[in-house]
Parts: structure tokens; sequence; C-alpha cells
């Protein structure tokens, strides 16, 4: 075997491997694998997200959209944020071209990211997060949390991504992937520990999950059959999920390496699951990425044959995890049989929960911060002549390349403790010195809070319905929705990873009044208007062929048909609640009133693009893609990104 190289030979630890150089033998790394799969992955995220924004902005955002982004632009909303779309007028496009710009360079940089692993660099990863950050921004009321995630997960991939995908692992690549790890046992921890915590009944009779299937945002056919299953499968599931996101999160920290493997497919499982059931976009494929963390390099490297001392006792250890977890949550869901079918009874109640739950939101940072440390005296003590821990804190200190992003990564640590000690009452922080940096750091989506949607499940699915007609008197006709449930007769189409965020932006204004929704009203006035941008966001097989007269909004409530009433033609059954919002007509006036009060202008702001040739070949690319629904777009293009991965290999 030839001698490694020079850049091939570092200071030994024990994730090294060792090879002989001469007589003496010398420790040689494993290639940062798991780095380049996340960063790739990654991409492959970013990929998605920037075209299920792109395939909505126009409609959304665009000069005649719902909440045309030039209108914040405009007053100075965004003054106190840096944001790339108010350098637009600098190269002479309007704020709608810069939009699509901004989505199609970020799907190019995505896509040769993925499909080009030597690409994912730092410059890469600056430049998506800087352009998605700058997008979100002007998301306004459409923002989602995926949104924040990605730009969360995004920035830590900053401070993860090298100069080059050749280069070996850098100083703080510990430090990054650890805080990646401390994100995704956040979002995952926070999303179980509220469900309890906020005393909703269906959370604790163990109902919350059959409910769940049935009034969650944007669900799929698949969410229709697990609803079909029986009760005491969907208690069990119930649990399942409790032990997924409150027990088997800890053993993301686990050093040993079959124990984190065992945590990592119990939670893929959960996730291909979540991802048939509802049509969430993006959101988990973050955390498929993020749980790439718990995977150590010398797995994929090593022969397959071969198992270690660690092996065997982590494989062990999995054993002894896996009957304890069954046992414990047999015994204290008190789970049971009576008269042929399975009973519960939780021998815990919510006083006993909120403190258990206390001590483990408390006993987190302290786990994470301990293993911070430790990965930081490692940095330090492989400082080049270093001879103690204060002399490698000196030379980290002059070394600004190094120094800034440790510091940003313990200033993330420590900031993204503050939402998560919110997640109870009695651990929430109130000291400005960690809310102001919380504050600051939130404004740009660095640091985010997880896990509040699911507080109180909804004990019934009601939707909001949009009629429109040229006589008050009627015929009233619907409007036709592309993933929203909206009659009867309609199916649960799959989105696969696209993510519809105008139709998910319904069932948000279904639990609240109108007048809390202030897109609704912009975006009458634009169907009144019969304005084609805004149309497209609706199945356009249920539109009305010209600008209709008056439209009206009516709440129904939406209940899953029985697999047991032998129809199997439908989905769904309806009743009419009441009205949501009256009938509203473009001369009444009311419109317009409350489209100033809001500060969106009645009519579109015309176009100030000066620079012409690449207004009209950003036009001509958005004609091209209005040819395709959102969710073949991201198909097609990550269709096309798998092809070229496989072509790559076989050359």
């Amino acid at each position: 075997m030839a001698p490694p190289s020079a850049n091939e030979v570092v200071a030994g630890g024990k994730d090294d491997q060792v090879a002989n150089l001469g007589d003496k033998p010398v420790p040689v790394p494993t290639p940062p694998i798991v780095r380049n799969l996340i960063l790739r992955s990654m991409c492959g995220v970013y990929l998605v997200a920037f075209l299920s924004f792109y395939a909505q902005a126009e409609g959304l955002y665009g000069n005649s959209g719902i909440l045309p982004a030039n209108r914040i632009l405009a007053n100075g909303t965004l003054q106190e944020r840096l944001n790339l779309l108010q350098l637009a007028p600098l190269v002479g496009l309007d704020t709608q071209s810069a939009i699509d710009l901004f989505c199609l360079v970020g799907c190019v940089i995505a896509f040769m990211g993925l499909v080009f692993p030597h690409l994912c660099r730092l410059v890469s990863f600056i430049s998506l997060w800087t352009l998605y950050f700058s997008l979100v921004q002007i998301s306004q009321s459409f923002r989602q949390q995926s949104d924040e995630m990605l730009l969360e997960a995004g920035f830590l991939c900053i401070l993860l991504a090298p100069a080059k995908l050749s280069d070996p692992r850098g100083p703080i690549e510990g430090l990054a992937m650890l805080l990646m790890k401390w994100l995704l046992f956040r979002y995952v921890f926070a999303s179980g520990s509220v469900k309890l915590a906020s005393g909703c009944p269906m959370w604790w009779d163990l109902t919350g999950l059959k409910k769940h299937f049935e009034t969650m945002p944007l669900p799929t056919s698949y969410s229709w059959y697990t609803f079909q299953q029986p009760d005491g499968i969907h208690k069990l599931s119930t649990i399942y999920v409790y032990v997924s996101e409150l027990v088997c999160s800890w053993l993301f920290f686990a050093p040993n390496q079959r124990v984190r493997m065992f945590s990592l497919w119990w939670q893929v499982f959960l996730h291909l699951n979540i991802i048939g059931s509802g049509n969430y976009g993006f959101l988990s494929l973050i955390v498929m990425t993020l749980l790439l963390t718990l995977v150590d390099d010398r797995e994929l490297v090593r022969p397959v044959k071969e198992e270690s001392k660690e092996d065997k006792t982590g494989a062990m250890t999995v054993k002894a995890i896996a009957v304890l977890m069954t046992l414990g949550t047999w015994l204290v869901f008190g789970v049971g049989y009576k008269n042929g079918e399975m009973v519960f009874k939780l021998l815990f109640n919510r006083s006993q929960y909120l403190n258990m739950m206390q001590m483990m939101v408390q006993l987190a940072p302290l786990l994470v911060m301990g293993l911070m440390v430790q990965k930081f005296l490692k940095v330090v003590t492989k400082q080049t002549g270093t001879t103690n821990v204060a002399d490698g804190i000196r030379k980290l200190t002059e070394n600004w390349q190094l120094f800034l992003p440790t510091l940003a990564a313990f200033i993330v640590l420590f900031t993204s403790i503050v939402p998560h000690f919110q997640l109870t009452q009695s651990t929430a922080i109130s000291s400005s010195i960690f809310t102001k940096p919380y504050n600051g750091l939130h404004n740009m989506f660095v640091v985010n809070q997880y896990g509040q949607h699911l507080i109180k499940m909804r004990p019934k699915r009601v939707e909001i319905i949009l009629e429109y007609s040229d006589d008050l008197s009627g015929p009233w006709k619907e409007y036709g929705f592309q993933y929203k449930p909206w009659n009867e007769a309609g199916s649960m189409p799959y989105a696969w990873v696209y993510f519809p965020r105008f139709d998910f932006k319904f069932y948000d204004a279904s639990a609240t009044k109108p007048t809390s929704q202030k897109w609704l009203y912009p975006m009458v006035q634009r169907l009144l208007q019969n304005n084609q941008a805004v149309t497209k966001l609706f199945d356009q097989s249920h539109i009305p062929p010209g600008p209709p007269k008056f439209i009206r909004a009516s709440l129904y409530e939406f209940r899953f048909t029985s697999w047991f009433d032998g129809n199997s033609t439908t989905f769904w059954t309806r009743e009419r609640l009441n009205d949501y919002f009256p009938a509203y007509s473009l001369d009444d006036g009311f419109l317009e009133t409350k489209l100033d009060d809001v500060g969106i202008p009645e009519k579109p702001i015309p176009s100030e693009a000066l620079n012409l040739p690449v207004k009209l070949l950003l036009d001509a690319v958005r004609n091209f893609v209005a040819i395709f629904e959102g969710s073949f777009l991201v198909l097609g293009v990550l269709a096309a990104a798998i092809a070229m991965i496989v072509t790559q290999k076989r050359d």
C-alpha cells in the first residue's frame, strides 16, 4: 500500500485508523463521509425549498400577488435587516423579477451541490442561506415552521462546510455536528413534550393521534387508511410517538454507535409515516438529514464482517434498552386486556409529568454543554505547537478564521437554551442577558422555537370553502383547491416533498376570525379581479371563467368516512356550519378600506424593471415552468438530479 500523503497524516485519536509509515505506525483519519453526506443532503433540501417557493411566489408575493413583497420593501418594514431584494433596483429589476432570480439561483446552486459533491463548499452554503433568508423575510403571513428550521440548520451548515469538500475535517466540525444534533433533539423533544404538558384531554386519553389524522393541515389518502385502524392500535401508536420523542431522543447523545443507530432507525420509521400521512413539504427531510449526525464515519468505511468489542457491547445495550422501553411503556401506560380489547390507564398525572419534564428540560442543556466543552478542548489542544490548554486558547484567539466560527457556535448554543427552557413556565428564562441575544438571532431565524403548533389538538376539522356567484341569490359555485380538502368527492392528493404553503395557510385561518388573517382580503380582491397570478394557486378545473361579482366564504365541518360504511368512493363527509365572511364585491368599498388598513394597494404596482433582457428571460422561464404543477416540478427536478448522480457512478 502506498504511504499516506502529508495531508492525510494528522494527530491520532480514537476516530482514527492506523497506517504504517516505515517502522512507525501513523494514525490516519477516516474520510469525513458523514459531513459530506449531510452537506449534500442539505443541498437537496434547499433545492426542494427554493422550487416550492418559486412555484407559488408570483401569486403570493408578486407585484399583483396576495401580499406583494414590494410593499414591505418600500415601507421600511425590513429596514433593520439586510435583505438582498433591496438591491434589486441597482441591477434594474423589480421585486417580482428579483424573487424569481433568487429562487432560480438558489435552485442552481443547490442542484449543483446535490449532483456534484465537490461543490458542497462554504461559499455555496453562505449563498444558499443568504438567498433563502431574503425570501423568508418577505413571506409574511405564509412563513411556516419548516422555513425557520431550514434556516437554522442551514446556518449550522455554514459552520460545518469546508472551503472545499476534499478538505479534511475542519477543527470545529465536532462543534457544528453537535449543534446539529442539539437542534434535532430540541425539535423532536419539543414536539413530544408539549403534547402532554398542554393538558389536552385527547393527548391524555391517547386518542390524539387518531384525531390528528383527521384534523392535520393537509392529509393524504394514507391518513384515511391509518384512521380506519382499531382504537387500540391508535392508542399504541400514540404511545409510540411519546416514546419516540420523549425517550428515544435522548439516545442521540449516546457514546455508542450501535445505540445511536437504534435511535436513528426508530426516528426514520416515525418520519416516513409523517411524510406519508401529511403534506408537510420538506420539514421531515430536514429531520432526516439531521439524523445523519448520529452516524459514525468508521461505521461506513470498515468491512461489514468486522465487529469490535464496542459493537458487541452496543448490541447488548440496544437489546437492554429495547426491553426496558417495552416494559416501561407497558407499565407506565397501564397496557392490558379486558373483554378481548386493549385497555390503557396512565399511571401518572399531569403534575407528575410536568415535574419530570422540568427536570428533563434542565438536564438536556447541561448534557450538551458538557459535550461542547469536551469538543472545544479537543479543538484547543490540537493547535499547532500547543503545550497546554491556556496556550491553545491563546493561539485560538489569534486565529480569527477559527476563533469566529467557534465563538458563533457557543453563541448559538447559549441562545438556543432560551426557546428550549420556554417549554415549561417554571423553567422559562426572563433574564435579558439571554433573551436579548436570542431575540437578535431569532430575528435572523438562526435560533427558533419548535413544537408550539402541537400544544392543543383540534376537536374537529373545520374548512374554509370559498364560493363565487354573479348574483347574491345564487347559484353559488365553489373554488377548488389543489391540496386542501374542499368537497366530498375530491381526493386527497399527495404533494410528496413539495410544500403548498397557500393551501396550508387555510388550515391556520379556519381556527381564527377573518379579521386576524389580513391576507384574506387582498386574496378576495384579486379573485374578484380574476387576477391570473392568484387564480393559478387554485385547482384550475374549478375556477370561474371570468371575474365573478361576489365572493363569500363558509365554514364546513369535515369528517372521514368509515371503512365499514361500504363507501369506498369518497374520503369525506361534510356539513355546513356557518358563514366565515359575507359576500364581498368590488362595488361595496369594504375591500378597498380593508386593503388600505393593511397597506396593500388596490391595483398592482407597475413593474419598474429596467433590465429588460434579464426580466424577459425570467418571464420566459416562469411561463415554461407554469406548465408543471408544483409537486410535479419538484419531482421532475429531483428525478433529473438522481439520474445524473446514478450516471456519474456508472462512469
